[in-house]
């Protein structure tokens, strides 16, 4: 018996049901990597467009905070078809949404892809506020800890 069949409709599958993922990574996908100052792992971001359902990346994706903007990315194997992303602040509006179960929560709508918006839980929001007002505020060079999380350097 012959495994490709199955292995390709699996494929094309995970490929159909990235088509949130894939809408955002034209307009925002990072080729060389991004040089993060802080980021966590294991969080939770939903992505929900006007089309029917969401997508919930619940505990595999890896969220950053760099001098540009935000970045998004899936831990392996999640991140087949799913390449790293970078949303630039001055392209991103948030602003607080219920949604569901998680209680606070935030919702992010990209101008170079309106139609594709991400939730955040509260925490989450809260620590990347966290993050940016120490970038802003923070001379470089200065060495900037988080609770033991995370190890800030601010470059010039």
């Amino acid at each position: 018996m012959s495994y490709s069949i199955p292995i390709g409709l699996m494929c094309l599958m995970w490929k159909i049901n990235a088509r949130r993922w894939t809408r955002l990574a034209r307009a925002y996908s990072v080729v060389d990597g991004t040089d993060c100052v802080a980021e966590r792992t294991l969080q939770t971001v939903i992505l929900v467009a006007g089309d029917i359902g969401w997508n919930s990346y619940k505990g595999i994706a890896t969220v950053g905070v760099t001098r540009e903007g935000i970045s998004l990315q899936l831990m392996a194997p999640f991140s087949l078809f799913h390449p790293p992303l970078l949303f630039p602040y001055r392209d991103s509006h948030v602003e607080p949404r219920r949604w569901f179960l998680i209680g606070k929560s935030f919702e992010y709508t990209l101008s170079g892809v309106s139609d594709v918006r991400m939730i955040v839980d509260g925490d989450l929001q809260n620590w990347i506020e966290s993050q940016v007002a120490s970038l802003a505020t923070a001379p470089a060079g200065t060495q900037i800890y988080d609770g033991g999380r995370a190890s800030i350097q601010t470059t010039a």
